[in-house]
This record gives C-alpha cells, structure tokens and sequence, in this order.
C-alpha cells in the first residue's frame, strides 16, 4: 500500500465520543479510547457494524441528543475568572445546527483519517505531530459532548488539517527513503540500504519493492564477497575459477548487475582466448607447410569471429599454401607477420630467405620495412613505459616529430594506432602546464630554476610543464632556503611555502 493524498469523501457514521462503548450517559467513556478501539470493532462486525452504526446516526443518536437537551443541567455559579471572560456569542436555533451537522461530518471524516494514519503507523514515527493530533480530536470530542459545536468544528478542523499533513509527509518520506535505499543497494551498501528499507516499511509495512529490496540487501555481502573474489581471479586470469565465482554470485541474487556483468567479460575473455590460440595454431601450421589442419583452425577462428581480417587472411594463406613454391610461401608468411605487427618473426623470416637467395626482392623490401617498424615500434614503447622522458624540453620535440612519422605509415595496424593514440595523450599531458602557487614572506628573493627570478612576494601562481622544479630563497643575513618538487601531468600542488626564517649568527655576536 502506498502513502497517497487523503480522502474523505467516503460517508462514514459519525458516532459520538462517550457513546461508542456502550457506557451510560451520565458516565461517556474516554473520548481518545472509543475512537482509538473503532477500527478493531469494524474490523470485527464488518458490514453488519456499518449498518448499526448508520443505525445509530439516524435513530438512537438524534434521540440521545434530544435527552440530553431536555434534561436539567445544573447551573453552578461563575467563578470570578469565569465572569470576566467575554460572553460567548449567541448562536440561533439553524446556526446551532449547522455547527453541530459539521463538527459530526467533520468527526465522521476524522475516523476515516484515523484509520489512515493508524496504518501508516504514524505512532511509530510522526512522534508530536501525532500526539498533537490525538489531542486535537480529543479537544474536538470534549468540546462536541458539551455541545460546544463550535470549538468542536475547529478542533476537528485542527485535526484534520494536521492528519493531512502527516499523511502528505509519510508519501515523501517513503518516496525519499525507497530512493536512497536502491542508490545505497546499487552502490554496495547493504547496510546503509537495509536501514532506508526499514524507514519505508515502518510508514508502509506491505511496500512490496521495499521488502523484495530488504531481503535483497540482507542477502548482498554474500554476493558482493564473491563478486570481489571473481575479480580478483579474473584479474590472475583465472577464467574459469572467475565464472563459477560469478555465476555462485548470481545464485544469490540473479539481479545482481556486476555479476551478470562479471559473467560477460569472462565470457567475451574466454571466446578472446581460444580465438588466440587457434589463429596461433593455425599460424604455427602454416609454418610447418602442414596447410590441410592450418585450414581447419583458421575456419574455427573466424567462426568466432567472422569480421575478423586475421583469420580472414590466414584462410587465404592456408588454402594458397598448397599451391604456392617455398618462395611464395616464405613471402605469403613474412606479409602475415607484418599486418599482425609481429617485427622480430618477420625480420628473421627474411634473413632466413635471403641466406638462401639474397637476390629475392621481396624478402629484401621486407626486411627494411620491418626493421624499420620494430624500431620505430621500440622506440614508441619506450616513451609509452617511461613518460617522464617527455618532461624534458628536446624529448618531448623528438617525440612530436616521431610521433608525425609514425602517423605517416601508410598501413598502421592496430598495435601502432594505439601507440600513436596513447603516446599523443602523454605528450598533451607533458606538454599542458600546471598552476603552481608560491608563497613567501614578501622579503625573501625568491628564484625558480628553469624560469628565472621571480623577485620578493606574498603569493604568486606561476605555470610550470611537468617536470622537477628547484626553487631557492635569499634574504640578506638569513640562510638560503632550496626547494625542489614535481609537477606532474593533471595533479594540482599544495602551495610550496619560500620563507627565509634562520638568521646567520656572526661570530663575536650574542643572542
């Protein structure tokens, strides 16, 4: 059941505080008790209390309050407080009654409301509001046996307004909470969201996404634990060990995304892997002129993954290798070493052929090609595994011009792109400068190695490329102070204090 905006447009009976519990008239009961124990009564009679208590309205209750007019009310003399209070207005007979026919609407609607609330379990949580509810209707309830209709309608309508409000509040705070208990879920913390959970069902205990949501975070350290534990062996490249801890993970809540997820890469690794093995296999057979089985791996390889060039091209190799003289196949094999970036196997493959015949053209061409490209390709790993060579000046320009020569091949490969790719987001990293903020005393000559003399100040920012900066401080009859720090690419500094504090003591001097 959600929290929705009250209505009070359902006809309920009112039936009047200090008759309900069947009491005499001369002794109602308790005004807050009746009204508390109604909904356990019509829980109990169901529709045959309905029609008693329509019975009661439009019968017994008009001649009880036809009694209690006509019987004496004893008179007891005002008090002096009570005689300087003003005079209440007087009320005519159709006033009077359109007081009284409200205040039993409005104590009418307030039942339906109370059962509202008592649902929402708003003793639990609305604290005052509640207890100041309760009073309000037992103010309204005392007021209405006195025949005070018209503190009786506004009591009543104290009281609604508020239960309005608590009713309003609880549809809030069970939106909020079921919304910070599915982000606490989705983030991995299930105690965080169990406690969310909780603040939803004690408003709405029957809240069904809450309670599918509660017993999911109950049950989620289990399948976060073997979540970390599958990612931890991925990570050794235990695939297999990695997916049953995945799919044990999702044994215990089959909606768990990361271990769905998890299930996935294993899966696409998995498939990545066997796809490696048969294009080596299949490239291993062709190296052993044994055509017929490079056939068949390569034909398993592009099964798995039919788009790729690779194994495309290891096909055609197979099925030429019969048909193609040592020559044709050495040449065939050296091409299939260079559109797969593999320079040292291609670079021995032509040595090999040209210690037969060194006349053979291709295997020339071929070989300055491919030592070309592996140097290019060492170079290129060089700088990728060491970025700070970029930090310094004359670095990071060879790099741009080895940078432009290799974008300039005219058949990269994929291994080379990614080089070119990755190496030019280093060289914008050296190359994008940082703000470094200096600070001194305004006295101290402050001096930044590789910038140059930056005079006495209290504070400056200066622009520095990464790379490591010395910074000296001077001031006359104090020690030189020397700093020297790192800026690195897309870190920000702490500000570097340059202060010039330790005196230099003369000798004959005294403190």
């Amino acid at each position: 059941m959600e929290p929705t905006s009250p209505q009070h447009d359902e006809t309920i009976v009112p039936v009047r505080p200090g008759l309900r519990s069947g009491a005499p008239s001369g002794q109602p009961a308790p005004a807050a008790s009746a009204r508390k124990h109604l909904p356990q009564v019509l829980g109990w009679l169901g529709a045959g209390a309905l029609l008693a208590a329509t019975a009661v309205a439009f019968v017994w209750l008009p001649a009880r309050l036809e009694q209690q007019r006509a019987a004496p009310v004893p008179v007891a003399a005002p008090s002096a407080a009570e005689s300087s209070e003003p005079a209440q207005p007087v009320l005519s007979p159709e006033e009077r009654e359109a007081l009284r026919a409200r205040s039993e609407t409005l104590l009418a609607n307030l039942l339906t409301l109370r059962e509202r609330l008592t649902s929402l379990n708003v003793a639990v949580w609305a604290g005052d509001d509640w207890q100041r509810y309760e009073q309000l209707s037992d103010a309204g309830d005392n007021a209405f046996l006195a025949n005070d209709f018209s503190t009786a309608v506004e009591r009543y309508a104290e009281a609604a307004a508020l239960g309005d409000a608590i009713v309003a509040r609880a549809s809030t705070s069970v939106t909020t909470a079921f919304d910070a208990a599915e982000a606490a879920f989705a983030a991995g913390e299930p105690q965080l969201a169990i406690e969310h959970y909780d603040r939803v069902l004690a408003i709405v205990p029957t809240h069904a996404q809450a309670l599918t949501g509660r017993a999911r975070a109950e049950r989620l350290p289990a399948a976060l634990g073997l979540v970390q534990r599958a990612d931890v062996e991925l990570a050794r490249g235990e695939l297999q060990a990695a997916l049953a801890s995945y799919r044990e993970a999702l044994a215990i809540d089959a909606e768990w995304t990361p271990a769905s997820s998890g299930i996935s890469e294993v899966n696409r690794r998995l498939r990545d892997a066997e796809f490696e093995r048969l294009m080596s296999a299949g490239f291993g057979l062709l190296g052993d002129e044994d055509f017929v089985a490079a056939n068949r791996e390569y034909t398993a390889a592009l099964a798995l993954r039919p788009s790729s060039r690779e194994a495309a091209d290891g096909l055609a190799q197979s099925e030429q290798g019969a048909k193609l003289a040592e020559i044709m196949l050495a040449e065939a094999r050296g091409l299939a070493f260079e559109r797969r970036e593999l320079w040292d196997q291609a670079i021995a493959l032509y040595r090999t052929v040209l210690q037969t015949d060194e006349t053979l053209l291709f295997a020339q061409t071929g070989l300055a090609r491919a030592e070309a490209r592996d140097a290019l390709d060492a170079k290129l790993t060089n700088l990728i595994d060491n970025p700070t060579l970029l930090f310094g000046d004359t670095a990071l320009a060879d790099t741009r011009t080895l940078l432009e020569a290799a974008a300039a091949e005219p058949e990269p490969g994929p291994r080379l792109t990614g080089q070119i790719e990755q190496l030019g987001r280093l060289v914008e990293l050296a190359s994008q400068p940082i703000v470094v903020r200096l600070e001194s005393d305004q006295l101290t000559n402050v001096t930044l190695y590789r910038v140059g003399a930056l005079g006495t100040f209290a504070s400056k920012e200066v622009e520095l490329r990464p790379g490591s900066y010395t910074v000296m401080g001077s001031r006359d009859g104090y020690r030189d102070v020397r700093q020297t720090f790192n800026v690195r690419p897309g870190r920000s500094l702490p500000a570097i204090s340059i202060v010039c504090i330790e005196p230099i003591q003369l000798q004959g001097s005294s403190q």
